[in-house]
């Protein structure tokens, strides 16, 4: 099937998509990072679709896109990590302006399983974490950094974090099974859908016909916190990069993530990261 402008994937549920939970435990160890290239924001992948002779990943930061990999398909955002093994077509079409992660895999030299790189999703339930790793990631990636030490921190201590985070995503699926929740998994999509706009917690609750404080519980019991809270993360990390990479007032980088003024935005900023915008500006950015 080909990828056309404006064509859209058949949809599968958001989740952890590797097909089994020993395959995911033993990527860490199996697996070693072979080039890195950090992308965006951008309004779409440079390539519709590609054949890679390695292994490859792709990390979610900002935005989404919908992808099929051999048969599979399903859409991404931030917090997921889609694998793709090597010789097969990965086909993508982003759904949002969308920066991302681009990581080759190569196996590692004590690796002599003959298994092949599980293909599909693994969602990461600790944001705070995955965010706090991209991020370094991409300030590595982009900053005035000797090389030397730029390869080995993003090769052999930021990547790796990030297929152990998949390992321990793994192992605490098993402890959330009992709460699977498809209408919370829809949430949890509307949430990033809509996290930089004006949303409520009741606007959603609505959309999906539950009262606000049932949306509440649910939501919380199937990620951890509650929906107020899992948007505030989301739009403070946006917040972090835009005031570490643009020169923008306050007021536009609080627009820009959602909030309705100025003000309100550094009270939550500095409620939640413990010093003001400006401070955070001033003391981060390289």
């Amino acid at each position: 099937m080909s990828v056309r402008a404006g064509g859209c994937f058949p949809r599968t549920p958001s989740g952890v998509f590797l097909t089994t939970k020993r395959r995911v435990l033993m990527l860490a160890s199996r697996y070693v990072t072979i080039g890195y290239v950090h992308a965006g924001p951008q309004p779409s992948f440079r390539f519709a679709e590609q054949t890679l002779d390695h292994d490859a990943l792709i990390a979610v930061e900002q935005g989404g896109f919908e992808y099929e990999i051999g048969e599979e398909t399903g859409s991404a955002a931030f917090g997921d990590l889609v694998f793709c093994p090597a010789e097969t077509c990965f086909k993508r079409r982003a759904t949002s302006e969308i920066m991302f992660h681009h990581i080759h895999l190569g196996r590692s030299e004590e690796d002599d399983s003959a298994e092949s790189l599980p293909s599909g999703k693994v969602s990461i339930g600790d944001v705070n974490r995955l965010a706090s790793t991209l991020r370094y990631l991409r300030e590595l990636y982009h900053g005035d950094y000797p090389e030397a030490m730029r390869r080995k921190a993003i090769y052999g201590q930021y990547v790796p974090e990030l297929l152990w985070l998949c390992e321990l995503e793994s192992y605490q699926a098993d402890l959330r099974t009992q709460r699977n929740d498809p209408i919370m998994e829809q949430a949890l999509r509307e949430l990033h859908l809509h996290a930089f706009e004006p949303i409520s917690a009741g606007q959603v609750a609505a959309k999906l016909k539950l009262h606000p404080s049932l949306f509440s519980r649910r939501f919380k019991e199937a990620y951890g916190v509650s929906p107020v809270s899992y948007v505030t993360r989301l739009r403070l990390e946006e917040a972090k990069r835009l005031l570490l990479e643009t020169d923008e007032k306050l007021e536009w980088i609080a627009d820009r993530c959602g909030y309705e003024s100025g003000s309100y935005f550094c009270r939550v900023f500095s409620s939640k990261v413990g010093m003001n915008p400006s401070a955070f500006r001033l003391s981060y950015r390289l």
